[in-house]
């Protein structure tokens, strides 16, 4: 996996204009410091740094590529991801891990995958990897600090709380949200009520 992580990085620096490319160091940093707060080791810290490094791989790609490429690598995209296709990017990203990155890992699959609106069934590797792409120090929005503070809450607290200012920003706007969003919400007060 270490020489995945070098070609990533490798890739994603010749590939991501500046800015992407400045967030992306930025969230592998965060990603890597929760992950070792929450007590990831070895292939996990692999694992996440290799996701973090790729999860932006297409988020600079026009709306009709992004759904013309969904559509060459046969994904299907949701009424919502139609509507606002800049969603797409973490769905085709994770689709391009295997055939344009040579990465084949399920779970750097998924952390790409459910990155920006989290999901059902997210592995801990994914989880961080949602939350080090709102956290990381290069975000500057109303609640950002609140939330870089309750990291210490535990993992599944700060993923609720990005969840809860996420859809409130969305809500202030009118915005579409995506039901996986809701899924993921749903899905961690379960667990906070079981655990």
């Amino acid at each position: 996996m270490k020489a995945d992580i070098q070609r990533a990085t490798e890739l994603v620096a010749s590939q991501l204009p500046a800015e992407l490319y400045l967030h992306t160091v930025r969230t592998r940093d965060t990603a890597l410091e929760l992950a070792k707060r929450y007590g990831c080791e070895g292939r996990e810290l692999q694992r996440i740094e290799l996701a973090s490094l790729l999860h932006d791989n297409c988020k600079h790609w026009q709306a009709q590529r992004l759904l013309d490429e969904a559509k060459a690598l046969g994904y299907e995209p949701t009424e919502i991801e139609q509507r606002v296709p800049a969603l797409l990017h973490a769905r085709v990203g994770a689709h391009r891990l295997r055939r344009d990155f040579s990465v084949t890992d399920g779970i750097v699959y998924s952390a790409v995958y459910y990155h920006t609106v989290g999901g059902r069934g997210m592995c801990r590797e994914a989880r961080i990897v949602f939350c080090a792409d709102k956290l990381e120090p290069g975000r500057e929005y109303e609640g950002v600090e609140e939330l870089r503070a309750r990291a210490t809450d535990g993992l599944n607290e700060l993923c609720l709380v990005v969840i809860a200012l996420g859809l409130n920003y969305l809500t202030g706007k009118g915005a579409l949200i995506d039901t996986a969003t809701l899924d993921f919400y749903n899905e961690l007060i379960l667990e906070r009520s079981v655990g």
